[in-house]
């Protein structure tokens, strides 16, 4: 036992790619299951909806755990990748254009965000860009190009010559798969992100704002690569939507999902890649895997109990709960090796 554990120890300290790597391996286990007929296709949807919010939350994670910012709008944005994508393929653009196109626009309405993050702070920056997503939403809801209550995107061509469909069952694990490679990426992205000099910087600047530009931080520069990432992670997430569901509605976007999203980052771990997708399972997945099949609507009472209690026992996040039990077991390990010698 002893052996086996120095073994993965060795193996997976130091190599974040591993890490990455075995991750994406867990999760392609869901779509296997799938095809064996062990997951039913609600189950791999709600896997896959997990999937694209965690990209969504990444994004706000860089945001509110390592800038120190707070966006109320991240829905609004989710659904500029998710709707403008749709939009875009309906006027004749290839896949990729449309959502290139999608993410670029949302990057720029997140920059104009950070420009005005300069005006306010605190509170009154989140009402405003609670007033954002609003707009947004008004926007997604009135706006005759957006398709009314659901906008139908239907199987969707890739690189000029692969066509997925959401509904026979082996497309949709292969686009499940494929959500998979693109989470891996943006968690590799994340991780280079906030491991660089721009990741210092926005660590200082959470801290504190003065001492930041005491030591040459440009905060003007640093509060638009927060916003601009956020936005982006969000409308990558849109598009992994339109991608994976293949319609998608346009009364979805609301503040309840944004307050959903901040929930899976308190939750999972600020500053935690990991702790991002363990929040989004226990916000979403716990509910509409576990508990909602034994007590249906009422599960999410049970939900917002397990909530409050990890705030109050695990204010670092859920994923400290797996650092507890790490260290418990080397505990063990250490006392174990002891009593052999």
């Amino acid at each position: 036992m002893a052996k086996i554990y120095d073994a993965l120890t060795a193996f997976f300290k130091g190599h974040p790619y591993r890490n990455f790597l075995l991750t994406g391996a867990l999760l392609m286990l869901i779509p296997l299951f799938h095809g064996l007929g062990i997951l039913g296709s609600g189950t791999l949807g709600i896997w896959g909806y997990i999937l694209i919010i965690t990209v969504v939350a990444l994004g706000l994670n860089i945001l509110l755990g390592f800038s120190g910012l707070i966006s109320l709008g991240t829905a609004g944005f989710v659904g500029a990748g998710a709707l403008g994508t749709g939009v875009f393929i309906s006027l004749g653009l290839p896949f990729e254009l449309a959502a290139l196109l999608s993410i670029f626009i949302a990057g720029l309405v997140g920059a104009l965000i950070g420009f005005l993050s300069l005006k306010v702070e605190g509170l009154y920056l989140a009402i405003a860009t609670l007033f954002v997503g609003e707009i947004l939403r008004q926007i997604y809801t009135q706006v005759e190009i957006f398709g009314g209550q659901m906008l139908q995107i239907g199987a969707v061509e890739l690189f000029g010559f692969w066509t997925l469909s959401s509904n026979p069952p082996n497309e949709r694990r292969l686009l499940f798969v494929l959500i998979v490679f693109i989470l891996i990426g943006m968690m590799v992205l994340m991780y280079h992100l906030t491991q660089s000099k721009t990741g210092r910087a926005l660590l200082a600047m959470s801290r504190s704002e003065s001492a930041a530009q005491a030591m040459g931080i440009v905060i003007l520069k640093y509060r638009l690569v927060a916003f601009v990432t956020a936005t982006v992670f969000a409308a990558v997430g849109g598009v992994m939507y339109a991608l994976y569901f293949q319609n998608v509605p346009t009364t979805a976007w609301t503040l309840d999902l944004s307050l959903f999203i901040i929930a899976m980052v308190v939750v999972g771990g600020f500053k935690s890649i990991y702790g991002t997708l363990l929040g989004a399972f226990v916000i979403h997945g716990i509910p509409n895997l576990l508990l909602k099949e034994f007590f249906g609507d009422v599960s999410y009472i049970f939900s917002g109990v397990l909530i409050i209690s990890v705030i109050l026992y695990y204010p670092y996040g859920a994923i400290q709960v797996f650092y507890d039990a790490k260290k418990a077991i080397m505990t063990f390990m250490a006392k174990r090796k002891r009593g052999n010698a």
